[in-house]
């Protein structure tokens, strides 16, 4: 059976009326028009604030199991090498080291790049370990490298693959590029830059791996708790290990921006060696394996060409690029050349390039930050050749309904952070220090999967409510998003309900942490299953007042009956009114229907300021002002903060992450966080977030995801600031006071 529902949808400033059915069973989606009392309102605080505050909050680098052996990798230190054999004979013998293990084929195998892993040594102590390691021989025969996108593009270049360093072209396209150049009055093509940047999360890849008779324990810091489970059931599928024998727990970790995903080959090593010997093993990536080895962003090198009409209308885009992942992987940087801006012929041809280096995984909002740099800078520079202010042309070329706010977002930013006037007052400054400012859109589109959660809600007759589902919190305030939509759904205060994740024990499949997916996907789920409970609740209620059902109602942590003043009483009194242990109820993901104009989309704006330092080059960034939708809020301070950790990582990733390559030796010069620059508490600049709601039907609480649209736009807004500054453009990031220096010594001639 099912009801019809509607809904005010879009935002506060454009809305219209949505109409559907949905199960009886079912809630429907929140409207723009709902009375919110916690979701989106208050600053409640992480449900895990005061364990991380006080140390109790335990990660993947603080498990201590009782016999616990330790783990120590030995890696190549070539950038190109046969391993032509592996003498552990000496290691050995070293005090306290219990069992040495070769990574799969790897004596004959060439080592790719820095850091290969060729073996695992476990001892009782890391220390132990460690100096074991060093006394593993390794017998190399050097072979020739590439360490850069140049050198591997060369004719006479060494081949990393049997098919070349360069991969096929993947081209995309809309419409009739050349036709649209045809058409413009005005065409602009500059080449872009962007650079290598390594993960460097805070916490390292890593595992502990138990044994308890034919079941596996591992405590892994991941993004992927049932990816890992699965990954590990498979390789030990011979020994007759199975995915419901496969505990994986992680219940905080320090960091993973899309590098932590799989079982990977060290943690089935790990668990393999566990086993052989009887007691737990923990093996964690010190700070050089992990930069070497566990994930970068790779580098981009664009040739954007854009053709437009006098009056700023675009007519054409064309990009050309290449991206450098490393040994393997790939990259796209062509999304925002699609979904920024209003273009009707667009083509994009993109290339790998391959080098000896480690290889690319997943890096927050993977491949935009580098096409929106592009593509922001080269709109700035067509802004010019156009004689009209940046702000004009963007506004020109970007589209809105109700259900995406981006027109609004980018003017309702560009007046809060005032960017027409500071623009104009910075065109032609002199003296030492000189301020510009920039600005940049995002978009990003994920609202969860159908079928990707199944969230428990338990209501006990004290009051306490617990909501369960597999899973991690990575940092991003997981616990507190699921919270506050149960208890908007319950009408309680947040301090009734507790939140269980991160084990695959609890046996509630859940969404990994990638693609800022995982309030989208869980919070309908879980208001789902709130939603039942409390129609249960009330139900048992309403049998000893002896109304309806359907007359009760819950607010402010107090039960009432809608028809009757006198029937009511607090959260804790009905509960205790429920019979045997409580309630229990299962909700599940539910993708709404569509309704014209919605989708997973997000949108947003962000406007930076800098100052430059034109006798040292230095680059000072002063404020970013960052205007973001989500969909619906739900939790307000860690919204916020995400957007602040975002873009404090976009603001680094501008001016300075970047990894260097010795070209001598092939080897990375900084793999470490000593000469690997990232930017510190006193030189973050000014953020102010800005969150809009934007509701759209996709699923019944209408979020959204947030983790990664934050970030697309922040180095692009601040090049744009810089060029602002000088009056010169910059077309490679990051802005290092060299960069800043050339480009002043090219303006004057």
């Amino acid at each position: 059976m099912t009801r019809k529902v509607s809904a005010l949808v879009g935002y506060k400033q454009n809305t219209t009326r949505a109409e559907y059915e949905v199960p009886d069973n079912e809630p429907g989606v929140w409207g723009i028009d709902r009375n919110f009392s916690v979701a989106g309102t208050k600053n409640v605080p992480r449900l895990d604030a005061v364990e991380k505050a006080t140390g109790k909050a335990k990660y993947t680098y603080d498990i201590k199991r009782p016999r616990m052996l330790h783990a120590a990798l030995v890696t190549c230190p070539y950038s190109r090498a046969l391993v032509k054999n592996v003498d552990i004979s000496e290691a050995k013998q070293a005090p306290g080291v219990q069992l040495i293990e070769l990574f799969e084929n790897v004596v004959g195998q060439e080592a790719k790049c820095a850091g290969w892993k060729i073996a695992v040594v476990v001892a009782e102590t890391l220390q132990q370990a460690r100096d074991a390691a060093k006394k593993v021989k390794v017998e190399y025969e050097e072979r020739p490298f590439v360490h850069d996108l140049e050198t591997a593009m060369d004719n006479d270049a060494p081949e990393i693959h049997s098919g070349g360093n360069v991969s096929k072209a993947n081209i995309r396209e809309n419409g009739d590029v050349e036709k649209g150049f045809q058409e413009a009055d005005v065409i602009h093509e500059g080449t872009y830059s962007t650079q290598v940047q390594t993960h460097s999360c805070l916490e390292t890849h890593g595992c502990i791996a138990e044994w308890n008779g034919d079941e596996l324990t591992v405590w892994f810091s991941t993004q992927a708790i049932w990816i890992v489970a699965r990954g590990l059931a498979d390789a030990f599928r011979k020994e007759g290990l199975t995915v419901n024998k496969t505990r994986c727990i992680t219940q905080h970790m320090g960091g993973g921006f899309g590098s932590k995903f799989g079982a990977e080959d060290f943690g089935i090593l790990c668990a393999r060696m566990a086993k052989k010997l009887g007691r737990p093993v923990k093996l964690m990536m010190d700070r050089t394996v992990e930069a070497l080895m566990m994930g970068n962003k790779p580098s981009a090198k664009m040739t954007i060409k854009l053709g437009a009409k006098r009056d700023g209308t675009l007519t054409a885009l064309y990009v050309k690029t290449y991206n450098v992942p490393g040994y393997t992987g790939s990259d796209s940087v062509s999304s925002p050349f699609f979904n920024h801006y209003d273009c009707p012929n667009i083509k994009c041809e993109e290339r790998n390039v391959f080098i000896n280096a480690g290889a690319s995984r997943a890096f927050r909002a993977p491949g935009c930050p580098q096409g929106s740099f592009g593509l922001e800078m080269a709109m700035d520079e067509l802004a010019q050749k156009l004689n009209l202010h940046p702000f004009d042309l963007r506004v020109k070329n970007i589209s809105g309904n109700p259900l995406k706010a981006l027109p609004y977002e980018f003017k309702l930013g560009a007046d809060r952070f005032q960017y027409k006037e500071k623009y104009n007052n910075n065109a032609s400054q002199k003296g030492r220090f000189r301020r510009g400012v920039g600005c940049g859109i995002t978009h990003w589109s994920n609202a969860g999967w159908p079928g990707g959660a199944i969230v428990r809600c338990n209501i006990f007759p004290d009051g306490s409510v617990e909501f369960a589902n597999s899973c991690q919190d990575i940092g991003t305030g997981t616990r507190a998003a699921l919270a506050i939509t149960g208890a908007e759904e319950l009408g309680i205060d947040v301090g009734f309900v507790d939140v269980s994740l991160g084990d695959t024990n609890l046996g509630l499949p859940g969404p990994y942490s990638g693609g800022s997916s995982v309030t989208p996907c869980v919070t309908p789920a879980l208001r789902s299953a709130a939603y039942k409970a409390k129609q249960r609740l009330f139900k048992q209620v309403a049998a000893k007042w002896n109304v309806s059902a359907e007359d009760l109602d819950c607010k402010n942590s107090v039960v009432f009956c809608k028809s009757d003043a006198d029937k009511k009483v607090n959260w804790a009194e009905a509960c205790a009114m429920l019979s045997g242990d409580g309630v229990v109820t299962l909700g599940e993901y539910v993708e709404s229907p569509k309704f014209p104009g919605s989708g997973g989309s997000v949108f947003g704006a962000q406007f930076a300021e800098v100052e430059v330092d034109t006798e040292t080059g230095k680059v000072k960034v002063l404020k970013v002002t960052a205007v973001q939708d989500c969909g619906k809020t739900i939790a307000k301070n860690q919204a916020e903060t995400q957007i602040i950790g975002a873009v404090t990582q976009g603001v680094t990733s501008a001016i300075l992450e970047t990894r260097v390559i010795d070209n001598v030796t092939g080897r990375p010069l900084n793999p470490n966080m000593e000469s690997y620059k990232i930017l510190c508490g006193k030189q973050s600049p000014e953020i102010e977030p800005i969150l809009l709601d934007v509701i759209d039907p996709v699923n019944v609480t209408g979020a959204k995801g947030l983790g990664e649209p934050p970030y697309i736009p922040t180095a692009g807004a601040i090049a744009c600031a810089v060029s602002n500054a000088l009056g010169v453009p910059i077309r490679e990031i990051p802005i290092t006071p060299d960069k800043v220096l050339t480009a002043l010594q090219e303006k004057e001639g």
